[in-house]
């Protein structure tokens, strides 16, 4: 693509105004975040009749059954897949420009955001299409790195932790590269980055290390929103504004959509479990901005930063707080990790009506910031869906999932092959790599 002129109308990217212009298409890019492993959560419940009347997939998804799709392609593989293949030709487009000083700033920056959007993209396939990181990730199958833009070169799946370590030394060039200050949230920063780097850290259970990111991440934007402000506000139909560029949590914006069942609408098939309706106390304002009740007294999901019907699926500060305050439990750190968990929900309560938590004993807190995470983060992107897995991990943390569905029950046992989606079969095909088992 970016040596040989095939077609005349073919436009080649040559310039540094052509890549930033490859990683600013909005549609490609930031709206192509898989969010199908919200499906398999405990969050949402869909009525049998709901059920019935959903596509082939959610059905699937939805009872994890062995088999999910129900063609020989995925947008849940293919679009990710297809963003990492735009951040290589940006990368290997580079290397072909003259990088001066009046150029340089903009250059770092633009192969920091390839570099990022290559380690997010690839951060959203494993949690959908790779088992849990474990001790055993040495041996355990990863995705195919794919690190140029020749598309005749056919990677093979490498193992989980070598996909992990790619991300992360993708994701610390981009740290490197980035200004201190970005553009707006349309674009990675360093903000993002450091945050990216917390989440990875945090799903492969190195909390020192997530902590640690986490901070970083917070130093250079630690705000919250008020939800007492007009900002957040029940006359909207979504609650917060659409499109937001000046949210004040948001470092990088991306959303993801698609099924009927999880996506922020009044029109949404799914419903929100009542374990977790009912887990928000009174005066909490999440309960009214991020649902809504309808006639028939189901509670529905409708609170998303997106402002639109489209499920958040970016970077925020929220999230980045409670990575800092969860790895401050497990390191014993309580008093730190209640700090931010204090601070966090000072921000989420009517005003006047928050009582500062004072928990005391480490595996009390970290129960209780765990529970506030799914409350806090319900709708977004895949996180409940990692946090089962990864939480399954660990023994004090399993839990097993049940749904019944027209008389027949079906069960998600914890650490499940069926936590790992199955690759497509169009992949399977072309290039030969190794199924996933379920």
């Amino acid at each position: 693509m970016l040596d040989a002129k095939r077609q005349k109308e073919m436009v080649i990217p040559e310039t540094l105004k052509d890549f930033q212009a490859i990683l600013d298409y909005f549609y490609t890019i930031h709206t192509a975040f898989p969010i199908y492993g919200q499906l398999g959560t405990d969050d949402f419940i869909l009525a049998d009749a709901d059920y019935s009347r959903s596509t082939e997939d959610i059905r699937n998804g939805y009872i994890w059954n062995k088999t999910i799709w129900s063609s020989d392609n995925t947008s849940c593989w293919d679009v990710p897949f297809a963003v990492i293949l735009k951040s290589n030709v940006v990368l290997d487009g580079l290397n072909k420009v003259s990088k001066s000083a009046n150029t340089e700033v903009l250059y770092n920056d633009i192969q920091g955001q390839a570099y990022f959007y290559r380690a997010l993209f690839y951060y959203h396939l494993a949690q959908l299409f790779c088992k849990a990181y474990t001790s055993n990730s040495d041996s355990d199958l990863g995705l195919p790195i794919r690190l140029t833009s020749d598309v005749n070169v056919i990677a093979q799946r490498s193992s989980l932790a070598a996909t992990y370590a790619q991300m992360i030394t993708d994701t610390e060039k981009a740290v490197a590269l980035f200004p201190q200050i970005s553009v707006n949230n349309r674009r990675p920063s360093k903000a993002a980055a450091l945050g990216l780097l917390a989440k990875i850290y945090l799903v492969m259970g190195n909390y020192d290390k997530a902590g640690f990111y986490a901070n970083e991440a917070l130093k250079i934007n630690n705000l919250l929103l008020d939800y007492n402000s007009t900002y957040a506000n029940l006359t909207r139909t979504y609650r917060f504004p659409a499109n937001p560029y000046d949210h004040p949590e948001i470092n990088f914006y991306g959303r993801g959509g698609g099924y009927a069942v999880v996506m922020p609408s009044s029109s949404t098939l799914g419903v929100i479990n009542d374990e977790l309706y009912n887990s928000y106390a009174d005066h909490d304002l999440r309960r009214s901005l991020f649902y809504f009740t309808n006639t028939a007294g189901l509670h529905k999901y409708r609170g998303s930063y997106t402002g639109t019907n489209s499920n958040f699926c970016g970077i925020a500060t929220n999230e980045i707080y409670l990575i800092r305050a969860e790895s401050y439990a497990r390191m014993k750190k309580t008093d730190l990790a209640l700090k931010d968990l204090n601070t966090l929900l000072s921000y989420r309560y009517e005003t006047g009506h928050f009582i500062p938590l004072t928990l005391s004993a480490p595996t009390d807190l970290l129960k209780t910031i765990l529970k506030e995470r799914r409350k806090e983060l319900v709708g977004v992107s895949n996180i409940r869906w990692e946090d089962l897995k990864r939480l399954n991990t660990e023994t004090a943390f399993e839990k097993t999932l049940t749904r019944t569905v027209n008389g027949q029950t079906y069960t998600l046992e914890p650490n499940s092959p069926k936590y790992v989606l199955p690759i497509p079969n169009n992949e399977i095909q072309l290039s030969h790599i190794t199924q996933n088992e379920r």
